[in-house]
């Protein structure tokens, strides 16, 4: 896409209902308590959003807290937030696939949650996994997130359809990319026409293959603790490797 789409879905339509997100889900929770230990640590959140998750960290008692989004929208909303709570939490805008703005071997804890490298067109996922190496200390701890392509019976069917679609206007084929049906709370009836907002979604073994070969040493993976989690997510615990 010439246009990033999901960076505008994000600072129009999906602002309101994102920016207003409060509370850990159930397996970032479980995650969190299991994998973030020492609350002197430096943290960084990847994809903040609102600060949803960031916020709920700080009210856990960490301190050297980061966070950046490439809306820039988001950020300005965290930052007022920031003022009105009296929170130490420093937000930038930046691009998971340059994060100049960060230094070499810097944070203990990075989190890549509410699936935030989904977003990304898989050509630069590995410049995103990269620089999230780069940024981590030696055995640092990271948590991920993504869409499971498993998940959802009717992704083979959909991703056969929107492919067919793509082939026929000349585009690149890619199986595991689909475009979003639901826009806030609204079916998306142009789903098969051209410039749609689209993700990746990963099958566990490949994602969990992707991470070893960029240099992370997979810890834990999961999609749900219960029946009330909603599948669709796996969470992914990993340490960096030298």
């Amino acid at each position: 896409m010439d246009k990033n789409l999901n960076k505008e879905l994000y600072s129009k339509e999906l602002f309101k209902v994102w920016s207003e997100k409060k509370d850990l889900l159930s397996i970032e929770e479980y995650f969190i308590n299991k994998y973030l230990n020492n609350k002197n640590s430096n943290i960084i959140e990847a994809g903040t959003g609102g600060g949803r998750i960031i916020f709920e960290i700080e009210k856990l008692g960490f301190t050297n807290l980061e966070a950046f989004d490439y809306v820039e929208k988001m950020i300005h909303f965290c930052n007022e937030k920031k003022k009105k709570s009296n929170s130490s939490i420093n937000f930038k805008t930046a691009d998971a696939t340059n994060l100049i703005d960060y230094g070499d071997n810097k944070f203990e804890y990075l989190l890549y949650l509410q699936q935030v490298l989904c977003f990304i067109d898989i050509d630069n996922l590995p410049k995103a996994l990269d620089e999230a190496h780069r940024i981590g200390k030696q055995n640092s701890i990271y948590l991920f997130s993504f869409l499971n392509w498993e998940s959802k019976f009717y992704n083979p069917i959909l991703s056969k359809l929107v492919n067919f679609f793509r082939f026929v206007r000349g585009e690149k084929i890619d199986k595991y990319k689909l475009p979003w049906l639901n826009i806030n709370g609204n079916i998306n009836w142009r789903f098969l026409n051209k410039n749609q907002p689209q993700n990746t979604w990963f099958k566990e073994e490949i994602i969990l293959e992707i991470l070893n070969n960029c240099g992370f040493t997979v810890l834990e993976a999961k999609s749900r603790l219960n029946s009330k989690d909603k599948a669709g997510h796996l969470h992914i615990a990993c340490k960096k490797r030298i």
